[in-house]
């Protein structure tokens, strides 16, 4: 595989050139990097573990992958259309990055518990390490077999093997299998996010482990493991929801953040979601914008919490005609855009930037997030009270606080009843955050809710492997469709 099977050499280069964003990421590599000497100390084997985290910053194409084909998303840009319509074929740029670059995730994980092992260091650190490591290798897998299905499936970096540089696709259940082994290993190695001193917060941890295992518990449908392991974060894991709904995706490594993608404001190092989602003219490009479906699935609500009559997570995570902008433009004003509104959430105040460095962190797991996974699979196992209680939790956020359910419009009686309110209450918490897609994917509703803007089962359900991956490894078989 072109992604994976290069050059030790090379990708040692590339560790050089990976200076990252926060105290844990700010670790400069030897200058000298040959193969194996190249794995000398404690010091080097930092290094490699912070270039591992190097991929999880390049979002940008992900959510276009994710968010881009939903009805909550519209897209103006000339970017990104064949997203939005589901036209795209196997040649598509954006769809191949998402996959280059969780294999170079894979490959720089691979790396590290291939060579850190070797290097005599303290067990305590060099556990911490290697669990890092098998937890980000989990993640990048799981963003492969969940976009793409079946996938190849590389478990060491060994380029002096010429066998591995054309591997066939692994099913998804040796895959999922693979993933969960990561993690449960991760979990035994890993500490907990409390014990982690300030320099290395945002470093992968048990608690994030375990979350994960979770999520890939529910994607199996594995529905008794998904809330026992679920169940364990909330009780266990030390996390707590953000009181002021607001502060969510501004203030980075929060009490409800189990896992945040690190970003700072310094070159290369930051965000583009400044200059990809605001309006034109007004600080960026209008690439992702909301529709009047998502606004409009938010409830309407006449409580003390309510901003103009409806839930106010809505104000938080969308601006709408008049709202508060910033100094430059004191008010938002619909005709900024074509859909009349622009994103908010996880970046409001506005910070004007035109060189993509905007500091703000992204989250990848948090506490809410968790909660509603919780709810979900405690309602597949039969446990209704449970999973009302869960997703009461959310809507119980301070400055959200939603009347509990049932609500009206949401009645629970029955299983069905809470799945629905389930599928709503992820879908307005965690607007923006990558989840709806592969949510409406694995649930089954895919076909129905997106069919209008070009979606069809089963062609859609994953996306094409790159056809350049197809052209250099004769192994490779195409998803059906493509």
């Amino acid at each position: 595989m072109k992604t994976t099977i290069k050059s030790f050499i090379v990708l040692l280069s590339v560790l050089a050139l990976a200076g990252c964003n926060k105290d844990f990421l700010d670790v400069e590599p030897p200058s000298s990097l040959t193969g194996n000497s190249y794995f000398r100390n404690a010091t080097d084997a930092e290094a490699s573990i912070a270039a591992a985290y190097k991929p999880l910053q390049s979002t940008g194409n992900l959510a276009k992958i994710t968010e881009a084909p939903l009805e909550d998303i519209v897209i103006f840009n000339t970017q990104g259309l064949n997203l939005d319509s589901w036209s795209f074929d196997a040649n598509d740029a954006i769809i191949d990055d998402v996959w280059q670059n969780a294999y170079e995730g894979v490959f720089r994980a691979n790396v590290v518990l291939g060579q850190v092992p070797k290097i005599s260091m303290p067990d305590a650190q060099k556990n911490r390490i290697l669990g890092e490591a098998r937890f980000l290798r989990a993640y990048y897998y799981f963003q492969l077999v969940t976009n793409f299905g079946d996938v190849p499936l590389v478990k060491e970096a060994d380029p002096a093997d010429p066998s591995k540089a054309a591997l066939a696709r692994s099913p998804q259940t040796e895959v999922y299998t693979f993933i969960v082994d990561d993690l449960k290993q991760a979990e035994t190695l890993l500490p907990a996010q409390s014990a982690y001193a300030a320099a290395d917060i945002g470093r992968a941890s048990k608690g994030a482990a375990q979350a994960l295992l979770g999520k890939v518990y529910l994607y199996q449908k594995n529905y008794p493991l998904a809330e026992s392991t679920l169940n364990t974060v909330i009780n266990t894991g030390g996390y707590s929801l953000v009181p002021n709904f607001a502060d969510l995706l501004i203030k980075d490594n929060n009490s409800e953040s189990i896992l945040e993608v690190q970003f700072a404001d310094l070159p290369g190092q930051g965000t583009a979601r400044i200059t990809n989602d605001y309006p034109q003219g007004q600080g960026g490009f209008a690439n992702l914008l909301p529709s009047q479906s998502l606004v409009d699935a938010f409830e309407n609500y006449s409580g003390p919490t309510a901003i103009n009559g409806k839930d106010p997570r809505l104000f938080h995570s969308i601006f709408r005609d008049q709202d508060p902008y910033d100094a430059v433009s004191p008010r938002f004003l619909k005709a900024w855009t074509p859909t009349g509104y622009a994103r908010r959430k996880g970046m409001f105040p506005v910070i004007r930037t035109n060189n993509g460095n905007l500091g703000i962190n992204f989250p990848l797991i948090r506490l809410a997030d968790v909660l509603l996974m919780y709810a979900e699979a405690a309602n597949e196992n039969n446990h209704p009270a449970d999973a009302i209680n869960a997703i009461n939790k959310v809507r119980a956020r301070p400055t959200v606080a939603m009347p509990p359910l049932p609500a009206p419009g949401y009645p629970v009686g029955t299983k069905q009843e809470i799945f629905n309110a389930i599928v709503h209450e992820r879908r307005v918490e965690l607007a923006f955050e990558y989840h709806r897609l592969n949510d409406l994917r694995r649930w089954g509703l895919a076909a129905a809710t997106l069919g209008s803007l070009g979606y069809t089962d089963p062609k859609h359900k994953y996306f094409p492997i790159p056809q350049q991956e197809i052209n250099t490894n004769p192994k490779l078989v195409q998803n059906q469709g493509y």
